[in-house]
C-alpha cells in the first residue's frame, strides 16, 4: 500500500506530502489545477523517462519520494537480497533529476539502477495511464494483455525465448558465413583488432605506473629548485645554515658546560640534531643528483598512455577485458577461416534450436487458449457489473498452418485479438470498430482489475478512467471501484460527482497564486468540503440549495451502498 508521496520541484509544486488511506482515494479539482502533475510524479518515482521539462521552473534539481507499506513478498524479499537492499516493514522509494537529464534512484536509501526500481515497484503498483485506453484498441496489444491474464505461461515462454533467440543467433551467423564478400570484410576487421592489440601489448598495472612517472617528469623541475633550496636553508650561506649553527650553538654550550654540567647534556642533544641534519642534507644531494627534467622522457610517456587509452576504448576498460575480446576475435576469425565446418554447425544449431522453439510456440498456444476461456468469462463478469450485461468478450487466437518459422515473434506463433459484442444481438466486432470511450474505459477497468488479482498487486492508480461516462453508468463504475478497493488500495483521479462522492478519502487539488508564483496544493477534505467539491462536480453553484442537497443524496447513495456489502 502507498502510504505518502512527497514532491519537491515537480511543475507548478514547489513542496508537497500527501498521505493516502486504505480503500477508495479519490483526487478532483478545476481543470489546469495540477491534477496530471500528480500522476506524473507518480510515474516518475515508479520509473517513467526523467523529463526535465517537470523540473519547477527557475529550480535545478526536482525529487519525488514514495513510501510503501510493504508486507513479506518473497520476489522483492529476492530482488532486494541480489542488490544489498536492507528489507524493512516499509518500502522507501526515492527518485531525484537534474537539470541535465540524469536522475538517481534509491531504494531503502541504497543506490540502484533504475531496471531494479522498476522490477520492485512492478510488483507494488499498477497505474492506468489516458493512453491506456487507446493502447487496448491497437491488435498488438492484445497477447500482452492475455498474456498477463495467464498464471502458467511465463516459464514455458521463457524457454521459448531462449530457444527463439539462439535460433535467429545462429541464422543470422549463418547468413553472414554464406556471405563471401561479408566473411572477407569480417575477417579483415578481426585481424586487424587482433594485431592491434597484440602490437600494445599492454601489461598490467601499466598505464597506473606511467601515470605516475609522468607526474614524476612534470614535477622533475619544481623537485631541483626545491631541493636545492632545502639544502642551501640546511647548509647555509656564510655559516648562516641551520647545520652550521646548530654546530656553533654545540660549541657555545660546551664552554658553558664549564659553569654548569647541564649545559653539557644539551650540547649532546644537539650533537645528535647535528648528526641528523647532516644525513638529511646527504640525502637531499644524493636525490637532486639523480634529478633531472627530460622531455624526450615525457614525450615518450605521454605517447603510451595515449595509445594504452586508445586500445581501452576499442576493446575493454581493463588489460583482462582486452584479452577476453582478443581470444574471442581469434576464435570468431578461426571459425571465418573454417567456415565450411562451423556453417554445418550453426546449421545444425539453427535447425535444432527452431524445433525446440516450434514446440515451445505449440505449449505457449494450448496455453493461451485454455486460458482465453477464463479471460473471456472474467471480463464478461466485470462487464457485467459495470452495467455491461449480455455482453459478449471474445478471444480469439489463431495459431498458423503450413511454415510456422515464419510466423514466430517474440510472443511465439500466435495472432490474438479481442473482438466484443457490447450489445445483445450484435456480432461480434474488434474492439476498435465498436468500443464507445465509455466502454473501453469499462473494458480497461475491468481488465486491471482481473490482472491486478493475479499478480497480487496492492495499489491501483487510474487517472480519469471516467473518460467516456456519466450518469447511470457513473453510479455503475463507482460501486465497481468501491468494491476493487475493498480488498486493495485504489487511487483514481476523476471528475466526475459519482465517483468523488464514493470515495473512503477525498483529496481537492488546487491552484493558487503566491507572490509572483502559481503554485499546486493537494488537501483532504472534510464531509462539508467534499459535499462543496461535488458540487462543483455536478455544475451547481456553491451556494445553490438544490445543488447542496443533490450532493448530499448523492453522498447518501455511496454510503448505503457501502453499508449494503458490509
Amino acid at each position: 500500500m502507498l502510504i505518502s508521496l512527497h514532491i519537491k520541484n515537480i511543475a507548478l509544486i514547489s513542496e508537497l506530502s500527501l498521505e493516502f488511506s486504505k480503500g477508495l482515494n479519490i483526487l478532483s479539482g478545476e481543470t489546469g489545477a495540477g491534477k496530471s502533475i500528480i500522476i506524473d510524479s507518480l510515474n516518475f518515482v515508479l520509473g517513467d523517462r526523467a523529463d526535465k521539462g517537470l523540473i519547477r521552473f527557475g529550480e535545478t534539481t526536482a525529487s519525488v519520494q514514495a513510501v510503501f507499506d510493504c508486507p513479506k513478498n518473497e520476489e522483492i524479499s529476492e530482488i532486494l537480497s541480489q542488490n544489498g537492499i536492507e528489507e524493512d516493514d516499509f518500502l522507501i522509494v526515492r527518485r531525484t533529476m537534474s537539470e541535465n537529464g540524469r536522475s538517481e534512484c534509491r531504494i531503502n536509501g541504497a543506490l540502484i539502477n533504475l531496471s531494479v526500481l522498476k522490477k520492485v515497484v512492478s510488483l507494488l503498483v499498477d497505474i492506468h495511464s489516458q493512453h491506456e485506453n487507446q493502447a487496448i484498441l491497437n491488435e498488438s496489444n492484445h497477447i500482452k494483455i492475455l498474456d498477463k491474464y495467464s498464471k502458467k505461461l511465463s516459464k514455458i515462454k521463457e524457454q521459448y525465448l531462449a530457444a527463439y533467440g539462439e535460433y535467429k543467433r545462429a541464422t543470422q551467423e549463418l547468413r553472414a558465413l554464406s556471405s563471401k564478400e561479408e566473411r572477407a570484410r569480417k575477417m579483415d576487421i578481426l585481424e586487424f583488432q587482433i594485431a592491434e592489440i597484440q602490437k600494445a601489448n599492454i601489461a598490467e598495472g601499466e598505464e597506473e605506473a606511467l601515470i605516475k612517472e609522468r607526474s614524476k617528469c612534470y614535477n622533475a623541475q619544481k623537485l631541483i629548485n626545491g631541493l636545492g633550496s632545502a639544502i642551501t636553508l640546511l647548509e647555509g650561506d656564510s655559516g648562516f645554515g641551520a647545520a652550521p649553527s646548530v654546530k656553533s650553538a654545540i660549541k657555545e654550550l660546551n664552554t658553558l658546560s664549564q659553569y654548569d654540567e647541564s649545559y653539557e647534556k644539551l650540547a649532546e642533544r644537539l650533537e645528535s640534531t647535528k648528526i641528523e641534519l647532516e644525513d638529511i642534507i646527504y640525502s637531499l644531494k644524493d636525490e637532486l643528483e639523480n634529478s633531472s627534467f627530460d622531455t624526450t622522457k615525457l614525450e615518450s610517456i605521454e605517447k603510451r598512455i595515449d595509445e594504452i587509452r586508445s586500445i581501452k576504448r576499442k576493446y575493454g576498460d581493463t588489460v583482462e577485458e582486452i584479452e577476453n575480446f582478443k581470444a574471442k576475435a581469434e576464435e570468431e576469425l578461426f571459425d571465418l577461416q573454417n567456415s565450411a565446418q562451423k556453417e554445418e554447425e550453426l546449421a545444425a544449431t539453427a535447425e535444432f534450436e527452431l524445433n525446440k522453439a516450434v514446440k515451445f510456440a505449440k505449449e505457449m498456444h494450448d496455453i493461451r487458449a485454455e486460458d482465453a476461456i477464463g479471460c473471456e468469462k472474467a471480463i464478461e463478469s466485470n462487464l457485467a457489473d459495470l452495467g455491461m450485461q449480455g455482453s459478449i468478450f471474445k478471444v480469439e487466437i489463431t495459431y498458423p498452418e503450413g511454415d510456422i518459422p515464419g510466423y514466430l515473434t517474440e510472443n511465439g506463433a500466435d495472432d490474438v485479438k479481442f473482438l466484443i459484442s457490447p450489445n445483445k444481438g450484435e456480432p461480434l466486432k474488434p474492439l476498435a470498430k465498436i468500443a464507445s470511450g465509455g466502454e473501453t474505459s469499462r473494458l480497461m477497468l475491468g481488465l486491471k482489475n482481473i490482472t491486478a488479482e493475479l499478480e497480487g498487486i496492492d495499489t491501483l492508480v487510474f487517472d480519469e478512467i471516467d473518460t467516456g461516462i456519466s450518469g447511470r453508468i457513473a453510479k455503475v463504475v463507482a460501486c465497481k471501484l468501491y468494491n476493487i478497493a475493498k480488498t486493495r488500495q485504489v487511487l483514481a483521479v476523476t471528475h466526475l460527482p459519482q465517483l468523488a462522492a464514493m470515495a473512503d478519502t477525498h483529496y481537492l487539488i488546487s491552484k493558487r497564486v503566491e507572490g509572483e508564483k502559481t503554485l499546486t496544493f493537494v488537501e483532504p477534505l472534510s464531509p462539508q468540503s467534499s459535499i462543496t467539491e461535488i458540487m462543483r462536480l455536478a455544475g451547481s453553484l456553491e451556494s445553490s440549495e438544490s445543488g447542496q442537497e443533490n450532493a448530499r443524496e448523492l453522498k447518501e447513495w455511496a454510503n448505503n451502498y457501502k453499508k449494503s456489502l458490509e
